[in-house]
């Protein structure tokens, strides 16, 4: 399903510019201070890859208020600044930082619960991505199915990471079976990909399922 080919074409993708936008936006605004930084980061991110945490359970609010009156309180008062400044000092992905990455995860995840009644590990991953593209594999159904898709196999010595208190299992689950993926693509190809290359190969991979599934139907 993955060769050197597909590995080449999706190096770069029509979603490159709109990417690099939402990189630069985080990298010069890192820190959740300020509620008009706060409010653009989530929306921005949120709304681009469909995964807004507007979408509650508790819809009696008004969108517009949302985010300047809870999300971004509640993201000011919050340690999300001091897990983030703790990941700075790890400069690419590793076996050994996944667990501190899996926590920073889990806490955003739980602090978004708390306004959202919902768990939002799609957008977590995606809103952490953009603050730290080497760390983060971007998580959402579609990219459950491509690694299923793959038959990517959980490595069973992590196990007891996933298991842990404080780790949101089905993210860490999934996050463990493209770290194993990557490794494996390098190992084969000779090559580094980035968590985001990933991300584009999966894509690329559903692409090519539905492609296939309407010529049957046809």
């Amino acid at each position: 399903m993955i060769n050197r080919e597909l590995i080449k074409q999706t190096e770069q993708t029509e979603w490159d510019f709109v990417n690099e936008i939402l990189y630069n936006m985080c990298k010069e605004n890192f820190t959740h201070e300020q509620t008009d930084k706060v409010v653009g980061k989530v929306i921005l991110i949120g709304r681009a890859y469909a995964a807004a945490i507007e979408r509650r359970k508790n819809k009696t609010e008004q969108n517009d208020n949302f985010y300047i009156d809870k999300v971004a309180p509640k993201f000011k008062k919050s340690e999300l600044d001091f897990y983030l400044n703790k990941l700075k000092s790890h400069t690419e992905l590793t076996e050994k930082n996944i667990p501190e990455i899996l926590k920073v995860h889990f806490y955003l995840t739980d602090l978004i619960k708390d306004l959202t009644e919902q768990n939002k590990r799609s957008f977590c991953s995606k809103y952490l991505h953009f603050h730290f593209p080497h760390l983060f594999f971007i998580y959402d159904t579609r990219a459950v199915k491509a690694i299923g898709l793959l038959k990517t196999k959980f490595p069973h010595k992590y196990k007891e990471q996933i298991d842990m208190n404080g780790i949101d299992k089905e993210y860490a689950s999934f996050f463990y079976k493209c770290f194993a993926q990557k490794n494996k693509l390098e190992n084969e190809y000779g090559r580094s990909l980035s968590t985001r290359h990933i991300d584009n190969i999966l894509m690329k991979i559903i692409e090519q399922t539905q492609e296939k599934s309407t010529l049957k139907n046809n």
